[in-house]
């Protein structure tokens, strides 16, 4: 058998932080093509990365510091 392949394995799941103190998970994602793009935080708007390729991060806020002042 000859080709291409490769292991479908788990996400690997990493904790970031915005200097505002905003929380976010961080996985990988493999595309199909090639994807240019950024991602700023949703509480403040700081730039927290920028991508070019087939490889790109997808975030997901699991803490606001910002969310819990207003619940407060």
């Amino acid at each position: 058998m000859s080709g291409k392949f490769h292991s479908v394995m788990t996400p690997e799941t990493t904790i970031i932080s915005c200097a505002c103190g905003a929380c976010y998970e961080r996985q990988e994602r493999i595309l199909p093509i090639k994807d240019i793009g950024l991602f700023e935080c949703v509480d403040c708007g700081a730039r927290m990365e920028i991508w070019s390729g087939r490889t790109v991060p997808v975030f997901k806020r699991i803490k606001s510091e910002v969310a819990q002042q207003r619940s407060a």
